[in-house]
């Protein structure tokens, strides 16, 4: 038959009609039921069905009850669309709601508090009164959830008739399930309450009765019991020798539920608190030899938020954290982060090991991981920092890209450090050999760093450095030409003899031929302090630096320990990115008050970017001085695109050709982006998307073009590595370029994905 297709023309709907009146959909119960089974699978997958409402009234009076539960279900989906039409399965589903078989009641009450139209809450009205005292738990069940979709329709319903004490009644009630979404109402109809009250009578009966309720119903039970404080410790002890039965309970869901109960009873007593952390690190070990990855990670979770309450407790049990091949890669990620954490000097040996092992990982994002874990403990003392030291030097031997990088970043990091001066010429002598191997942008980065920092002690430091300056018309990253200028500026003040031909190449480099604001501004800025006092300038560039140091992780990672975050989604995403989710939340909450912006509000500047305004975010992004331009400032204009504007594929082939690059910008994004949502950002600030490459080709690129009100063209190559979450825009400008409108551009499009 057509109607499995996932496209439905209205040929096939005609089809479909057709079998629902026709003779054998009267007398065989099995041929109605197959035909009724298609029009919900096609449902299910998106096809819209809503031409059939009026052929499925007339089917809703069956007396088959697997036909009346299709049925009821297409109902229930459709009716928002058919409201008139949907008006004529009231009588029938009224009619049903007294059926002698309880299964048909509560079928049709749930279905008839499901439509979710407000002008049929008179039709409701009895039904759903009659069902919450109905002698079936069936019935019961559904008319209790109904409360709950009629106080979405109409809040007033409840309280006219009363019905939060009466729910609070039905709590005693013999059903267990009856029980369970009692709760679970209460706490929806009582939201802007604070939920469900729990007194000390109520609180011990929830507790006798968990061994009746379901797993579903036990987990519900013990986190509503979180809202209750009891009296003395007598009380505290009675409660937790009934829940200690569910901390081993073989459902995660339960065991975390209660241990969450658990910790909330002793937050208070000091004392026990900690013999109850000892009591549940044993459940949490055992979730990690789980086959579900997803447990796993939940438990490592959840054991690094109590090793943070009780640093030793896991801290012999290392061994259960290594990794393991047949782990996933956010498991591993997390294992790694955890041993970094709870080593100790007895320990010190083998975990360095176990992270050198992961260094190696095929996957270069964990492998950078293991790095930087390595390079955390490594600042712990010197006691960690010599096997930390020793085991990044030897991962420098293995003249892997990815993995001399990262090392090179840590010793960026680590060097600088007092403590650590004694390894400074183990690592110059192998950073000859680094200049071939290394060639992600981070890692040239980390490389120039440490060639301008320390290659006075290093005898080829400038011809390392004049090889890079040979090939800096290849480079594209701006992030390497910015350390390459300062790397040079330094060597030049302590070996002037050997760095002044290849300074003044770089320099003039700069100035005449990069494209890159940034680094032609630093170049001028350089070149005009060499002019001007040269003391002055070696006092500037070779300014003493000190590590940052500061407690932000730890800040960060300090945010969750409260226990509302135990057992919570909070705890499994972390807090920077828990913090993009509920500002996300906000901004959408925000959206949905405010009209849709306009053109000129898409190109106002972002609340956010004011931040970059300050001085200490200047030096934070490079800038060497700290100059306040902000004062008696005018703000800065904005570019007004032309919305309507037409470029040929042929016009832009040629105008690109002929035009030389104007500036590179490489941004990393805060979170993920489809190409679907840079499509849509690009034409939110007025921009045209010329042509695209398919989604699934990495990288993803498009080509844009917009022109403003003085006529002034700009093609831009959009560069989307999805793998690094790097955004790369290589802009061309055709027209009035001496008043810098292309960097005035170029600063709209970094707004639009900032």
């Amino acid at each position: 038959m057509a109607c499995l297709m996932s496209c439905l023309d209205e040929d096939d709907i005609k089809e479909i009609r057709n079998s629902l009146g026709s003779p054998e959909a009267q007398t065989e119960p099995g041929y109605l039921r197959d035909v009724l089974n298609k029009i919900i699978v096609q449902m299910t997958r998106g096809t819209d069905m809503a031409p059939l409402f009026m052929d499925m009234v007339k089917v809703c009076a069956t007396t088959d009850i697997v036909q009346k539960k299709l049925v009821y279900l297409y109902m229930s989906n459709y009716a928002a669309t058919k409201p008139d039409l949907a008006v004529l399965t009231v009588n029938t589903l009224c009619k049903d709601c007294q059926d002698s078989n309880p299964m048909i009641r509560g079928l049709a009450l749930k279905t008839l508090c499901s439509l979710r139209l407000s002008g049929l809450v008179e039709y409701i009205e009895k039904p759903l009164l009659t069902g919450l005292k109905d002698y079936s738990a069936y019935v019961r069940r559904a008319a209790v959830l109904g409360c709950v979709k009629i106080h979405q329709m109409n809040p007033q319903f409840i309280a006219n008739h009363g019905l939060i004490d009466q729910i609070y009644d039905m709590l005693r009630d013999s059903d267990v399930i009856v029980v369970t979404n009692c709760l679970g109402a209460l706490e929806e109809l009582l939201a802007d309450k604070g939920g469900v009250v729990i007194n000390q009578r109520l609180a011990h009966f929830l507790v006798s009765r968990l061994t009746n309720l379901t797993e579903w119903g036990q987990c519900f039970v013990l986190q509503t019991l979180l809202k209750y404080t009891p009296d003395n410790e007598d009380e505290v002890f009675d409660i937790m020798n009934v829940i200690d039965l569910y901390v081993k309970h073989t459902n995660s869901g339960v065991s975390m539920a209660a241990i969450t109960l658990m910790i909330h009873l002793t937050q208070d007593m000091s004392s026990i608190g900690q013999d109850v952390y000892r009591r549940i690190k044993g459940p949490l070990l055992i979730l990690l030899s789980s086959e579900h990855p997803e447990l796993v990670y939940s438990s490592l979770c959840h054991i690094q938020w109590v090793k943070r309450k009780m640093p030793k407790l896991f801290s012999k049990y290392y061994k259960k954290f290594y990794c393991r091949s047949k782990d996933p890669t956010y498991v591993k990620y997390k294992k790694i982060e955890l041993l970094g954490e709870m080593i100790k000097e007895d320990t010190l040996p083998e975990i360095v090991e176990e992270l050198s092992v992961c260094c190696t990982d095929i996957s270069s994002q964990l492998a950078q991981q293991a790095i930087q874990t390595l390079c955390i403990i490594a600042k712990k003392g010197a006691t960690y920092a010599t096997p930390c030291i020793a085991a990044l030097l030897g991962l420098l031997n293995l003249q892997l890209d990815y993995v001399s990088s990262e090392v090179l970043v840590a010793f960026q990091d680590l060097l600088s450090y007092e403590s650590n001066k004694e390894y400074i010429p183990h690592v110059l002598s192998q950073l000859g050999a680094c200049e071939t191997i290394v060639q992600s942008s981070r890692g040239k980065a980390a490389l120039i760093w440490l060639l301008g920092h320390y290659g006075e002690s290093l005898p080829d430091a400038p011809y390392i450095l004049e090889n890079m300056i040979d090939v800096i018309e290849e480079e594209t990253s701006a992030q390497v030409k910015l350390h390459l200028l300062t790397a040079t500026t330094k060597l030049f003040f302590t070996r002037p003899a050997e760095c002044q031909d290849m300074m003044g190449k770089l320099l003039e480099f700069a100035i005449e031929s990069d494209t890159n604001v940034e680094v032609r501004e630093r170049a001028q800025f350089y070149y005009r302090m060499l002019n001007t006092d040269v003391n002055k300038a070696k006092e500037v560039v070779c300014a003493s630096q000190t590590p940052d140091v500061s407690d932000d992780c730890m800040t960060e990672t300090n945010k969750l320990d409260n226990l509302a975050n135990f057992n919570s989604l909070s705890i499994l995403f972390g807090p920077l990115k828990w913090s993009q989710i509920q500002l996300k939340q906000t901004d959408t909450k925000s959206r949905d008050q405010i009209p849709s912006p306009t053109h000129s509000s898409v190109l106002a500047t972002p609340t956010r970017e004011d931040h970059s305004a300050t001085p200490s975010a200047k030096l934070m992004e490079g800038q060497l001085v700290d100059i306040d331009e902000s004062k008696d400032a005018e703000p800065m204009p904005e570019l007004q695109l032309v919305g309507d504007i037409l470029v040929t594929p042929e016009e832009y082939e040629s105008t690109w050709t002929m035009l030389s690059v104007y500036d590179t910008i490489e941004l990393p994004l805060l979170e993920p982006l489809k190409p679907k949502q840079i499509h849509s950002l690009l034409e939110n600030t007025g921009c045209k998307v010329m042509a695209t490459t398919p989604e699934e080709l990495e990288p993803w690129r498009a080509f844009v073009y917009a022109k403003d009100t003085t006529d002034t063209l700009y093609l831009v190559e959009v560069v989307l590595q999805s793998q690094t979450d790097i955004l790369t825009f290589t802009l061309k400008v055709k027209g009035q370029t001496s008043s810098d409108r292309g960097g005035m551009f170029a600063r709209q499009l970094q707004k639009a994905f900032s």
